[in-house]
């Protein structure tokens, strides 16, 4: 038997590198890219459609006034009064029933 045909055990094997999945830079670049899409996208969305201001009329609250007493005021439809009150709430982005003095507030005509 030659020398240059046995194999010597004590040798370390060569190991090989075997990669799966993805690398950091790969890892980060699709974030980047994921983040961007979805940033322009929320971007087109609101863009296009614009909010509208709510047509009526600009009240500043005074000391003991309440939406119910304001309401009952500046509703010109003769509407039920609990549901000026809601279009009140809905004018204005409030979620409780509680108004504060100095608070400027948006009564909208109800056609």
């Amino acid at each position: 038997m030659n020398s240059l045909t046995v194999r010597n055990r004590f040798e370390k094997k060569e190991e090989r590198c075997v990669r799966f999945g993805i690398r950091r830079g790969q890892a980060l670049l699709f974030l980047i890219t994921f983040t961007l899409f979805f940033y322009l996208l929320t971007e087109l969305v609101f863009a296009s459609s614009p909010m509208e201001e709510p047509q009526g009329i600009e009240v500043t609250v005074q000391s003991g006034d309440s939406l119910w007493s304001l309401a009952v005021q500046y509703n010109t439809d003769q509407m039920d009064v609990r549901d000026y009150i809601i279009e009140i709430k809905d004018a204005n982005g409030l979620e409780s029933n509680r108004i504060y003095p100095g608070q400027t507030l948006i009564l909208p005509d109800i056609p």
